[in-house]
């Protein structure tokens, strides 16, 4: 990809802005009129590049606009490849990397994602993009073609769906992906498209402006692209997993399953085609998370993943309630973690006389590799522990695990005892279930106790 050779003055037609971070800045910048000026969207993905602990190496900026942000990761030390289609922004971003004496740190080019024979460099560690997110519009352009282009995103998949395609052939050790992206409401461009293609997410940074919700997401690929261990049979992935090792992210998966445990030791059936598996996850003692709110946050993620819904404290199940499959966590004293188990069906049956689902009901016809990279990286998201960028904290786990909640709440579940119906208000820091019965509040640790009903 060559330089463009376009070289105007960008002080006509321009304005001068003065960016800040925090405590850092400012950066006084000359943006002329067709290009994206530093916003709240450029400061939040500032401040989640702020929070990284990676070391720097070399990173790729996409959509430069008038260099900020490529600025900034100079000055943290980073070798900079700058890139936006729109010449003006070229322009603007080398002339005020030349003004800021980074011109050695930062080399800007014209094009990007999109264009003929644009890859990502082998040798990038960091990629980010200030995505577009404005709507596509129906009718004629209302911003000029160049403004289009920095500032609007497109239909089927979005910009994202683009660079996702071009990151797939990129080298996944130690490789992430940071995007700006609105959440509320949603833009073509989607976390769960990622996440669909066995890309893990983790939220960075958020912030509402006024009716929109936009926020940071790092992606990466599970294990940067490590495979799970894969073996034909075996009485139990729970026993299996305890042989692999302590670090990385370290997960088996089995073909046959003789001896599957299910909640209270209970056995877990399953057959040829249906997803059995279990993770080795890392728990920080010192972190306070206990491991049942890992259970409750596990399923919580699984069951947005395969479009499901989750049943306190780790049953997933379809709308109807009919279980499909679940969630188990186990322990040991010579163990510095966690095993988490899952299995999933891959089809209806009747188990024991009673009716059960499958992802079928709710993915439709997806293959089991498929559901392994969903599960994968669902997991991963959440638990796997990513040199350089921020852990989930035990308030962020229970926050995960109340959305999954929620979900069936929502839709008109609830659970019920011997005293009659009962109103779930919450979970506590150890993923059990809070109650309200007669203006009191109790906290329920033994499903036992409870009849889940759904509508």
């Amino acid at each position: 990809m060559g330089k463009t050779d376009w070289n105007g003055d960008v002080s006509r037609n321009s304005k001068v802005v003065d960016f800040s971070v925090g405590e850092n800045g400012p950066w006084r910048l000359i943006v002329p009129q067709t290009v994206y000026p530093p916003r709240e969207d450029t400061e939040l993905l500032a401040k989640a590049l702020y929070s990284l602990g990676m070391a720097p190496s070399l990173a790729v900026e996409i959509g430069c606009g008038s260099g900020a942000l490529s600025i900034i990761l100079a000055e943290l030390g980073w070798e900079v490849l700058a890139y936006d289609v729109n010449p003006y922004a070229v322009a603007s971003s080398r002339s005020n990397i030349e003004e800021h004496g980074l011109s050695n740190k930062v080399t800007v080019f014209e094009g990007g994602v999109g264009e003929n024979n644009w890859s990502v460099p082998k040798e990038a560690k960091l990629l980010i993009w200030n995505l577009p997110y404005l709507e596509p519009p129906e009718g004629p352009l209302i911003l000029e073609p160049i403004e289009e282009a920095s500032m609007v995103d497109i239909p089927d998949g979005g910009w994202s769906s683009k660079l996702m395609s071009a990151a797939e052939e990129h080298e996944m050790n130690g490789f992430i992906v940071i995007l700006l992206m609105r959440t509320d409401p949603e833009s073509p461009s989607k976390r769960e498209d990622w996440l669909a293609n066995g890309w893990s997410c983790r939220e960075i940074q958020s912030l509402r402006i006024g009716d929109e919700k936009i926020g940071a997401f790092a992606f990466w690929k599970p294990g940067f692209g490590i495979r799970a261990v894969a073996i034909d049979e075996c009485e139990s992935t729970m026993d299996e997993a305890s042989k692999l090792a302590e670090s990385g992210w370290q997960r088996i998966r089995a073909d046959r399953q003789l001896l599957g445990r299910g909640r209270r030791g209970s056995t877990w059936e399953s057959r040829p085609g249906d997803l059995i598996a279990t993770w080795k996850v890392p728990v920080d003692s010192k972190s306070g998370v206990g491991h049942g709110l890992i259970q409750t946050a596990a399923g919580s993620v699984i069951s947005k993943g395969i479009e499901c819904r989750v049943k306190w404290p780790n049953d997933l199940v379809d709308r109807s309630g009919e279980k499909l499959g679940g969630v188990v966590s186990e322990t040991s004293s010579n163990e510095d973690g966690m095993r988490v188990g899952v299995g999933i069906n891959s089809e209806p049956r009747d188990v024991g006389g009673n009716k059960a689902s499958g992802w079928s009901e709710t993915l439709g016809k997806a293959d089991i590799d498929t559901v392994f990279g969903i599960v994968d990286a669902s997991l991963s998201g959440i638990l796997e522990d990513i040199p350089g960028l921020p852990a989930l904290s035990g308030d962020e786990l229970l926050e995960v695990s109340w959305r999954g909640l929620s979900a069936s709440l929502s839709e008109g579940a609830y659970p019920s005892t011997t005293s009659g119906m009962k109103r779930v208000v919450g979970l506590d820091n150890n993923g059990g279930l809070i109650i309200e019965t007669d203006g009191g509040l109790s906290i329920v640790t033994d499903v036992d106790e409870l009849e889940w009903l759904f509508p």
